[in-house]
């Protein structure tokens, strides 16, 4: 069907701007809100292309949450985690043309399960800190599989948000903390989107300038509604989404593979 706006159908439009809306307000401390529109909007956009459209929205709200919650960051964790988003974020771009969408979002909702597991455990042995070798270790891997998946699927929140829970820190710095990496990623991601899967355009960006207001509105509301949680009920809410994201994306995949 031939596009009519940006060259998009007007529902391929809509989807786009309930993911602008929702993204918006996960950017504002709301993690994991907008999961579920991700396989939504990729069954009316061929997913590639979908990506390329989301890419520039996503770093428009990011500039947005870090500029919010640029006091609340732990530089100590992503200086020494970030190194393995870069080799997931690298391995992405090189098998993104051949591995099985469907395949890998099973995969990507498998290992978000195993690590709220992982995590639920930590909790009920009353393990309140890792050792740093434990940390460094399960931070480079963490971060690793959240560049991969971020690069193929757009679903990397909820595996590097699993790391973070596991430090048990506080609401405002897991924010912080969480803001200043994802927009690291997607930096990374810019110059395989550009250069190697052409899914980046004047086309593209000028539809995404267009969806500002709608991620305005989202960040506004967001911002409303983080504010009456605690760090406890925030992170019991984290993992409740995790898990309904990793749910969400393995039915979604089995869905794709019938």
């Amino acid at each position: 069907m031939e596009g009519t706006l940006f060259g998009l159908t007007l529902v391929q439009f809509i989807c786009l701007g309930l993911y602008g809306f929702f993204m918006g307000f996960e950017r504002s401390g709301v993690r994991l809100i907008n999961m579920p529109i991700i396989p939504i909007l990729m069954l009316f956009i061929d997913p590639k292309t979908a990506m390329g459209y989301m890419l520039p929205m996503v770093l428009i709200s990011d500039i947005f949450s870090i500029t919010y919650y640029k006091r609340s960051a732990d530089w100590h964790i992503l200086k020494r985690s970030f190194p393995g988003a870069i080799f997931g974020i690298l391995l992405g771009a090189f098998i993104g043309k051949y591995l099985s969408k469907p395949a890998f979002m099973c995969l990507v909702g498998t290992i978000v399960i195993i690590s709220l597991c992982f995590i639920l455990y930590n909790d009920l042995q009353k393990k309140r800190e890792l050792n740093p070798r434990a940390t460094l270790i399960l931070g480079l891997f963490f971060a690793f599989c959240t560049g991969l998946s971020s690069m193929l699927g757009a679903s990397g929140g909820p595996v590097i948000l699993s790391f973070l829970l596991l430090l048990n820190l506080s609401k405002e710095k897991l924010i912080g903390t969480s803001a200043y990496f994802f927009f690291m990623v997607n930096i990374c991601k810019l110059p395989t989107y550009f250069f190697a899967w052409h899914n980046i355009s004047f086309t593209t960006i000028l539809a995404d300038i267009t969806l500002i207001p709608v991620m305005a509105l989202g960040l506004i509301l967001g911002l409303l509604v983080v504010k009456h949680f605690t760090s406890k009920s925030f992170r019991i809410f984290i993992i409740t989404m995790s898990f309904l994201s990793a749910v969400w994306l393995i039915i979604s995949g089995i869905r794709l593979f019938l």
